[in-house]
Parts: C-alpha cells; sequence; structure tokens
C-alpha cells in the first residue's frame, strides 16, 4: 500500500469528524453556529458578570444554556429570543 492511501482514511476520518463538530457547533465552530446569541450573551455578561467567562452554547429546551464562571460561582445561564427578536435571560446558580 502506498504512502498516500494509508494516509486517506485517516484524513477522511478527520474531515468526517470536524464536519460533525461544526454541526453540532462545538469548540471554535460554537461562536459561528450561534453568532448572534454569543454576541446577546456578552453584553448580559457586561452588565450582570463582568469579568465573568462561559461555555460553550448549548441547545436547550426552548432557547440556549451555557455556565458561566464568575469568580468561585457557577452559574447557568438560559436564553430565548422573544417574537420581538430580543433576548431574554434568567439564571439559576449551581
Amino acid at each position: 500500500m502506498s504512502r498516500k492511501n494509508r494516509k486517506l482514511p485517516v484524513l477522511l476520518g478527520v474531515a468526517a469528524w470536524e464536519a460533525y463538530r461544526f454541526y453540532k457547533g462545538k469548540g471554535i465552530f460554537n461562536k459561528l453556529r450561534y453568532k448572534q446569541q454569543h454576541d446577546a450573551l456578552c453584553h448580559y455578561l457586561e452588565t450582570h458578570h463582568p469579568n465573568a467567562f462561559y461555555s460553550d452554547i448549548v441547545e436547550a429546551d426552548d432557547g440556549w444554556s451555557c455556565i458561566v464562571t464568575d469568580g468561585n460561582r457557577k452559574i447557568v445561564v438560559y436564553m430565548t429570543k422573544t417574537d420581538g427578536g430580543t433576548f431574554a435571560f434568567w439564571e439559576k446558580e449551581n
């Protein structure tokens, strides 16, 4: 088997894995898939939890959620998009 033929299955596997991550919005693709949500969440965190950081945004029942780390506190932030196009947020401390 030539060297090119041995690399092809590995390259196809890596391409399939990255396509799956893009589709699911995992890792670096999360900000691409959920751009509006990231923008709205950043504005929310600036006023409610400055200097906090957050995990990937994931789809929830009727919206999206993520984990916000603010110092030693872990907070689940849920968000939905209203009919007017704005985002509504609520929190639950973990």
